[in-house]
């Protein structure tokens, strides 16, 4: 099927999790962005009735969390991300953590052995690896015949409001260097592409489906210093101007103030879920 590129993709994608922004990922924006899909695809991996399953790109563990609540017990649960920072606040947060092994790794280049789970989950981590095709490659390796596999991507900025803000945000500030951040996160959200790049790994039986999800957090400020400081989105303003990091965080909160209220703040967001099977 030859190679494919995606037009966003690039050697540095590769965004760290470092710092500071492991704890205002998980408290500004985990509840907000990610936990109405981790509970999701816990449902889904839950109907999967899988012996051993595989979470890669977990960061701090929201999914992770949600996975172990929904399988049973039995079931063994390995979770796995490139950055420590993330998995240390994982392992503090997550419940039952003594029945989930968190291990550092590269989803290009995962350290087990291959066919040995019967389900990988990635949620919201396949957008940020400068390597996709490999990562669905390694993906395929490690899975059983009949084995499955579950991601969600984020869908475009014009289905994801909030995200959107945040861009056009940080954009108004550096208007001759904006940034390619929140397009990047947002920049693999279309069906044909995630069938193309699954196909091309080998998997079989593809399907992909638009799931919407209703989200509020306590407050805008919240959630604004989630999308500023909890993404290393911060390190390319701090690398310019530090002293407009709270700048963005505040005009960031004003606009959702605006768009979706305060205290709490609702608002809606769009990913696509992408399931396969190893033949």
């Amino acid at each position: 099927m030859g190679t494919l590129i995606h037009p966003l993709q690039s050697a540095d994608d590769h965004a760290a999790y470092v710092g500071t922004i492991p704890e205002n990922y998980h408290r500004g924006v985990g509840s907000f962005l990610f936990d109405p899909y981790a509970q999701e695809l816990a449902r889904r991996a839950e109907a999967l009735a899988p012996d051993r399953l595989l979470e890669t790109a977990c960061g701090t563990g929201i999914a992770t969390r949600r996975l172990r609540e929904a399988l049973p017990p039995q079931v063994e649960l390995v979770a796995t991300d490139l950055h420590e920072p993330m998995l240390a606040v994982a392992r503090r947060t997550v419940r039952s953590r003594g029945q989930v092994r968190f291990q550092q790794a590269d989803m290009t280049a995962l350290p087990f052995d291959g066919a040995g789970f019967d389900a990988l989950v990635c949620q919201f981590g396949l957008m940020f690896v400068p390597d996709k095709p490999a990562a669905a490659r390694e993906a395929r390796r490690v899975l059983r015949p009949g084995g499955q596999v579950l991601m969600a991507t984020w869908r475009s900025l014009a289905h994801n409001e909030p995200i959107r803000l945040a861009h056009e945000t940080v954009s108004r500030l550096f208007p001759y260097d904006p940034p390619r951040f929140y397009l990047i996160q947002t920049g693999f959200g279309e069906p044909e592409y995630m069938r193309r790049l699954l196909a091309n790994a080998g998997f079989v039986e593809i399907s992909t489906e638009v799931v919407e999800k209703r989200t509020s957090a306590p407050s805008a400020v919240e959630v604004a210093v989630g999308l500023i400081e909890g993404f290393p989105i911060v390190d390319y303003i701090r690398a310019r101007d530090p002293s407009l990091v709270p700048v963005a965080v505040a005009e960031l909160a004003r606009a959702f103030v605006a768009h979706f209220g305060d205290h709490p703040m609702a608002g809606t967001v769009e990913a696509l879920i992408t399931t396969a099977t190893a033949p």
